[in-house]
């Protein structure tokens, strides 16, 4: 668990590419990251270019570095 304890957000929007978002989340999980997923803006969840939705664990405005 290389990662354990860090914190990493993925920015989230409509239209995202799934592959650009759940691989990088499922790999920074697996690695121990607690892994956020931030909205661009103010919806709850966002669909990807096929129709799959993610759910926003926070919006952009919400979060600091």
């Amino acid at each position: 668990m290389k990662l354990a304890g860090k914190r990493i957000a993925i920015l989230a929007e409509n239209m995202y590419q799934e592959m650009e978002l759940w691989v990088p989340y499922f790999r920074l999980k697996e690695e121990g990251a607690d892994v956020k997923v931030v909205g661009a803006g103010g919806a709850t969840s966002y669909a990807s270019k096929h129709g799959y939705p993610v759910a926003v664990d926070v919006q952009a405005d919400q979060v600091r570095a």
